[in-house]
């Protein structure tokens, strides 16, 4: 059984659909080329994008307690990326809007977050709720009658509400005609968010390190 940890983050330009999305790959997924007696290795663009980041996306993915009649269900909540049809996935999100100064993912910032699935029509919606101790996104995924073995492309669809800016008025001192005067003046401590979309994916993964659903074994 394959398990790997997701993580991903979202660049400052994912609304114009240039998303910097990734999963965290082992050291094997490098390039090496060998010249004679040299080695180098090519390492490939930072999994986050090259950009300043505004927005920082956690995802993994476990599997469900609840299974379908003839498919051993596994313990619930092990974190993995191979399942079998019949079994549930569990998308897990949390993040942090880097943009609004580090203020963690909530409803109460988060406008939508969808899981979206190649030939399932509807996206599906994540619920911010607690787990243990903690609080973060999920949504389960019933694998029963999907039709297509191997790598599930999904994606994972964040848009966040817009933030105001925080800003203080202040007396200013100036001197006119050699006289000093104080204007009331604003200075902005935080400046306004606008709303934005961010999209985590595979793309550029390792396929082992994939989400990837299997044929149930038979009977």
């Amino acid at each position: 059984m394959k398990r790997i940890i997701s993580l991903a983050t979202a660049g400052a330009i994912a609304l114009s659909g240039a998303s910097f999305v990734g999963v965290a790959t082992a050291s094997a997924d490098t390039t090496t080329t060998t010249t004679g007696p040299t080695t180098t290795t090519t390492l490939g663009p930072p999994i986050q994008g090259v950009g300043p980041l505004s927005v920082y996306l956690n995802v993994d993915t476990v599997v469900g307690s609840r299974a379908a009649p003839g498919v051993t269900p596994a313990v619930g909540c092990a974190m993995t990326n191979e399942f079998l049809v019949g079994q549930m996935v569990v998308f897990r999100m949390s993040g942090v809007n880097v943009a609004a100064g580090g203020t963690p993912l909530t409803p109460a910032n988060v406008i939508s977050a969808n899981v979206v699935i190649p030939g399932v029509a509807a996206p599906l919606p994540m619920n911010y709720g607690n787990h243990g101790t903690v609080a973060f996104w999920t949504v389960g995924w019933s694998t029963v009658g999907y039709p297509t073995l191997g790598v599930v492309n999904f994606q994972i669809v964040v848009k966040t509400a817009a933030v105001k800016a925080v800003t203080q008025r202040y007396k200013a001192r100036i001197v006119v005609n050699k006289k000093v005067r104080y204007v009331w003046r604003t200075r902005v401590l935080k400046p306004a968010v606008g709303v934005q979309t961010f999209t985590y994916s595979q793309a550029g993964t390792a396929v082992p390190s994939q989400l990837t659903l299997n044929a149930a074994p038979k009977a």
